[in-house]
């Protein structure tokens, strides 16, 4: 058995190029959005922004993995999510002498549905079609990707040395494409139709011709009890990929209307100044109709494509093509073992926009920049380095002097380079900032006092139905703005980001939240190789108040990233404003010993990295499970929100100065 998750880095790499976009590579067991939408375990399939592939596969070597990949790549490049049940039945015959409208088939209803409700047995011709496409996609794979062959002759060998023997149409077909030529005389057509298919201008709709075609002799060859039913649109994949695939052309269909207003708006503007002071108003109000019915088309249209995407991403998943994904171990303290590959952790950019306040950022950095400066002026050198050889130094360098000797005894020339000196090392630091976007960071800074009632005094309390009170509304104070926890961090942030980018040390900040082990949400303010700029202060601007606080898995991407960074100092900071909770964080909910316990074991695996880690938190009652999720002077408890920048920066010229 060959394991998905011990190829799955390359794998997705392998992925990306051959899709030119990225797709999340991922268990067929992580596609459970609801109760009717499901993969087989032992079966590859496909959403918006994902590839599922069996956990294991019984394979001889990893590399079938890619077959299956290629496989799923196939069936969009070939278009067969872009089958149109009208286009089919415009062009083939033998699918209109069949077909009849279902009950209850809306313009909403998959193409899919409509096609294989056509027949009697729609399951059988869902697998039959399926048959036919498998061949289509296979010989197009084969033409296109002539490096995939070997790997797929190894795994269709393999397929058919372990795959049970069944007399039945379907299995000879599939055995036919693993390469076994004993195809009974019965199903020669059946072959033919495989071999056809395999054809370089075939298409999906090749495909439905050739079931019209075979599906009767192939159904003689089953016996059923009861008509098996094709799934209910709302229950098949494959028709919620097809509606998928619909909405681009709707998209496109959206963009021709949107020329044809502009189009129309023009040309009546035109209309108008031409025939001003003349007598044409039935020729003007008819041009203004047209506009109108290609307004109301292009909105309805619109209204229907923003209603479908809605539905697709509630059926398929929400989109996530924006975004990176990783899975990570998780301790289970209580089973003393990993669960391996538990969480996945999604990596996505913060992409702040112009209108992003960042005026308060700017006045943090002015306000703290003196004082953070200054304290990092204190940090120490790393060391001095002897360099040797040169031409100018503190010192004579015997080994060059007794090489210049021998060279003028030799005759030759000798290097003026016979000294030494000692030169500062550059710094090679590399920090990760770790915030916490969790809900409670939405939470004022100092909760409001409570009001004292006892004094109240009905008879003094404005009438709000009086009009004559709307007049003293002036002199009311103006509300407090009330500062949060958010806005603390993220002016720490800025003001480490400004004073680091002048040290001139690699840092990335990243925000993490989430919620739920397959949902780890990791949001990238700022890159290690990235230097501070404007989009720095927006990003870091956007940083908001999201969900849950599994700190695991970020500690485990993060350190992740620094091990990548290759620099000779690696520093790992997080700043929270409570323990480690999530909705399955542990076998119960509210249970936060399972949290405190994965979280110590992630920052563990930290330091025998070599990663210097620092825990910061805001919450007073941190004391509790800090001291068992982090080493002996390797967290603080702030009392004081305002004096996060501060406190942030003393413990990083601390971790870094020596």
């Amino acid at each position: 058995m060959v394991n998905l998750a011990a190829c799955e880095d390359t794998l997705a790499l392998f992925t990306e190029g051959i899709a030119g976009r990225y797709l999340h590579i991922k268990a067929t067991d992580e596609f459970a959005n609801n109760r009717q939408l499901a993969y087989h375990n032992d079966r590859a399939g496909q959403g918006s922004d994902a590839l599922f592939l069996p956990e294991e596969i019984d394979a001889p070597d990893h590399h079938c993995y890619r077959v299956l990949v290629l496989e799923q790549i196939g069936l969009r490049e070939c278009g067969t999510f872009s089958f149109r049940m009208q286009r089919g039945l415009a062009e083939i015959s033998e699918l209109a002498s069949r077909y009849e409208v279902p009950k209850g088939a809306t313009p909403r209803t998959g193409d899919f549905f409509l096609l294989f409700s056509a027949f009697a047995q729609p399951s059988l011709a869902s697998e039959l079609f399926n048959l036919f496409e498998k061949a289509r996609v296979q010989a197009h794979l084969l033409r296109t990707y002539p490096g995939i062959n070997r790997h797929m002759q190894r795994y269709h060998q393999h397929l058919l040395a372990t795959a049970e023997l069944h007399y039945d149409p379907l299995s000879f077909g599939h055995r036919s494409l693993w390469g076994d030529d004993e195809i009974p005389p019965e199903w020669r057509s059946l072959g033919d139709a495989l071999q056809q298919l395999q054809g370089p201008d075939q298409s999906v709709y090749d495909s439905v011709r050739a079931l019209c075609q075979l599906y009767d002799q192939v159904a003689e060859a089953y016996v059923f009890d009861n008509l098996t039913a094709y799934p209910s649109p709302e229950e098949s994949i494959p028709d919620w990929l097809n509606r998928e695939q619909r909405i681009d052309e709707w998209d496109e269909k959206l963009e021709e209307l949107d020329d044809q207003v502009m189009m129309a708006d023009m040309i009546h503007a035109e209309d108008l100044e031409a025939e001003r002071g003349e007598t044409s108003e039935a020729a003007v109000r008819d041009a203004e109709v047209d506009i109108k019915m290609l307004m109301d088309e292009r909105d309805t249209l619109k209204r229907r494509i923003d209603m479908e995407k809605s539905s697709v991403q509630h059926a398929l998943g929400a989109d996530r093509s924006a975004a990176r994904s990783y899975r990570y171990d998780e301790w289970d303290y209580l089973q003393r073992r990993y669960l391996t590959h538990w969480c996945r952790v999604y990596e996505e950019s913060l992409s702040g926009t112009d209108e992003e306040d960042i005026e308060g950022l700017n006045n943090a950095i002015r306000h703290f920049q003196g004082i953070v400066q200054k304290q990092l002026e204190q940090i120490r050198p790393t060391g001095l380095q002897r360099i040797s050889r040169v031409q100018d130094g503190d010192e004579l360098d015997l080994n060059a002097i007794i090489e210049a000797r021998q060279d003028i005894r030799a005759g030759q020339s000798p290097s003026e380079r016979f000294y030494s000196r000692k030169e500062r090392m550059h710094r090679d630091v590399c920090a990760i900032f770790l915030v916490d976007l969790s809900a409670s960071t939405d939470d004022p800074v100092e909760p409001p006092e409570p009001k004292d009632w006892s004094d109240y005094d009905e008879d003094a309390a404005d009438n709000m139905r009086d009009p004559w009170y709307a007049s003293l509304s002036s002199d009311e104070e103006e509300p407090v703005v009330e500062r949060k926890i958010i806005d603390i961090q993220r002016e720490a942030m800025v003001v480490m980001a400004s004073a680091l980018d002048a040290l001139g040390d690699s840092y990335g900040i990243y925000g993490f939240s989430g919620y739920g082990k397959d949902c780890v949400e990791v949001f990238v303010a700022k890159e290690p190789q990235e230097g501070f700029s404007q989009r720095t202060l927006q990003s870091i601007a956007a940083m908001k108040p999201k969900r849950s606080t599994r700190m695991g898995p970020a500690i485990r991407h993060s350190t992740h990233k620094l091990m990548q960074s290759g620099h000779a100092m690696k520093v790992l900071m997080i700043i929270s404003d409570g323990f480690p909770q999530d909705s399955d964080y542990g076998p119960e909910r509210g249970n936060h010993t399972y949290g405190v316990e994965d979280t110590a074991k992630a920052i563990k695996e930290a330091q025998q990295k070599g990663v210097e880690t620092f825990c910061i938190t805001v919450d007073r009652s941190g004391q509790d499970y800090l001291k068992q999720m982090c080493p002996d002077s390797r967290y603080l408890v702030i009392e004081e929100m305002e004096d996060l920048p501060d406190q942030l920066t003393k413990v990083y010229a601390a971790l870094t100065g020596r």
